[in-house]
């Protein structure tokens, strides 16, 4: 078992290591939206993209304010002209909607995506990932699993399962006891009761500390990976997956799932799963 551990840890680290020298190049946004405004023209000029962060063929949309009323709006990736759908013009308020681009197909890396009416020039910082959908969605669950495995299986050594399994039986059988007393009202069995209790909640409290222990061991490593992957992916509120079923907040209307979302929600499915195949649950 624990030789699957190693493979799987090495395999998560090795393949982030591997890429640490990308990272300089690429600039982490911790946010779904980028916002700027005009660079050049009217300071009332702002803009904004849907998200900072996505692959290659993936739509955004842009959206403005303050800009020239009633007059088409133009945008380029880095130095590529972009194809906006239609129509891109703003209303008789300079506000601009509905506007959207394809990510072009371009090496990862950061890109300035320049939003102009002509007059106004707004600069737009926009980030493709080494990694998108699918891979980005492949890696994502597969370092879940693997950290999932990684504590259940220290689980397994640290933790005395057994004597956990005899301590729940026993405070449940003590605890069974206790409301029969109660509800007899018989005082002399729950004066002795009450005497077993606190030994009985002390050692209780020890086995216990085990299960502390694990996240003391795992707590560190585990953030440690999950920092590196979203370093590595583009930032905390990257999209790494699409999802057909609408789920509030954990979905955005388009059915993008955030990387902290996906991975929760991975990691929730495959604990659960794990934790009844190796019988860590007591």
């Amino acid at each position: 078992m624990f030789l699957i551990v190693a493979f799987v840890a090495v395999f998560v680290l090795a393949g982030l290591a591997l890429t640490l020298p990308t990272l300089a190049q690429t600039t982490t946004t911790t946010a779904t939206t980028t916002q700027a405004t005009s660079s050049q023209g009217t300071t009332s000029a702002k803009a904004s993209l849907s998200t900072s962060s996505q692959g290659a063929g993936v739509t955004v949309v842009i959206t403005g304010s303050g800009l020239v009323a009633n007059h088409s709006v133009t945008a380029t990736f880095g130095t590529t002209p972009l194809s906006l759908s239609q129509p891109c013009v703003t209303n008789s308020a300079g506000v601009l909607s509905g506007c959207s681009f394809v990510v072009p197909n371009l090496a990862h890396g950061s890109y300035n995506v320049v939003v102009s009416d002509g007059k106004n020039f707004v600069t737009l910082t926009f980030t493709i990932p080494v990694v998108a959908i699918p891979e980005s969605t492949l890696l994502v669950t597969m370092t879940s699993v693997g950290l999932s495995l990684v504590t259940q299986l220290v689980t397994r050594r640290v933790v005395n399962l057994d004597a956990e399994r005899r301590m729940k039986a026993e405070v449940s059988a003590f605890n069974k006891e206790k409301r029969e007393a109660t509800l007899a009202k018989d005082k002399a069995k729950l004066e002795k009761l009450k005497k077993r209790e606190l030994p009985m909640r002390q050692e209780q409290a020890k086995v216990s500390s085990a299960r502390l222990k694990v996240t003391a061991i795992t707590f560190v490593p585990l953030l440690a990976v999950y920092y590196l992957m979203a370093s590595f992916l583009g930032g905390f509120n990257v999209v790494v997956a699409h999802s057909p079923i609408p789920i509030p907040l954990l979905v955005g209307p388009t059915g993008t799932m955030a990387l902290f979302w996906w991975y929760m929600l991975s990691s929730f499915t495959f604990s659960t799963v794990l934790t009844r195949l190796l019988h860590t649950t007591t």
